[in-house]
């Protein structure tokens, strides 16, 4: 599989887990995540209750509304900000199965990527590079790991890889 293809599928998979929880969104919205002043090896953590990601330290400045929804042995994570300054439409996404396998991990903005193209890291289960695992404290779910990129407008510069660390403060878990 090729670069491109793999870009590509890593933006699909990002929107469908999106499109696929915002239907059983529960509209809660977090306060903006806090930017670091430098990355730092490791974000800190969101503020209690509050959903947040970060990317190679680095904290998205958004306003995300978080959806959690449950369906048989999977769960849909979502943080959404359809508004974003940086990023455009962002979305970020996790699909859990059974209590703590994390099968793919999506963070995809309509802009924001390298020379303006879309900005897109993805995380799936049983593809070359990266890593994901999941914590969990009640209906709050941490994803830490390691997502795979790519440079759009050079394709041929190969993959990348970031380390992502994204919190999911779920007020309710639809269907859970």
């Amino acid at each position: 599989m090729n670069t491109k293809s793999v870009t590509a599928a890593l933006v699909a998979s990002a929107a469908a887990a999106a499109l696929f929880v915002t239907g059983c969104s529960d509209n809660a919205s977090s306060a903006p995540a806090k930017s670091s002043a430098a990355p730092a090896p490791q974000a800190a953590p969101a503020p209690s209750g509050k959903s947040a990601a970060s990317v190679d330290g680095k904290a998205f400045d958004a306003t995300f509304t978080t959806t959690c929804a449950k369906q048989g042995g999977t769960l849909a994570l979502a943080l959404t900000d359809a508004a974003n300054a940086a990023y455009g439409n962002l979305s970020v996404s996790a699909t859990i199965t059974g209590t703590d396998t994390v099968q793919a991990v999506g963070i995809a903005g309509s802009k924001g990527g390298d020379a303006g193209q879309p900005y897109a890291i993805g995380y799936g289960n049983g593809m070359p590079g990266g890593s994901a695992e999941l914590t969990k404290d009640g209906n709050t779910y941490k994803v830490t790991g390691e997502g795979v990129s790519a440079d759009l407008a050079n394709p041929l510069a190969g993959p990348k890889t970031s380390k992502f660390d994204i919190t999911f403060a779920c007020s309710t878990v639809v269907g859970g």
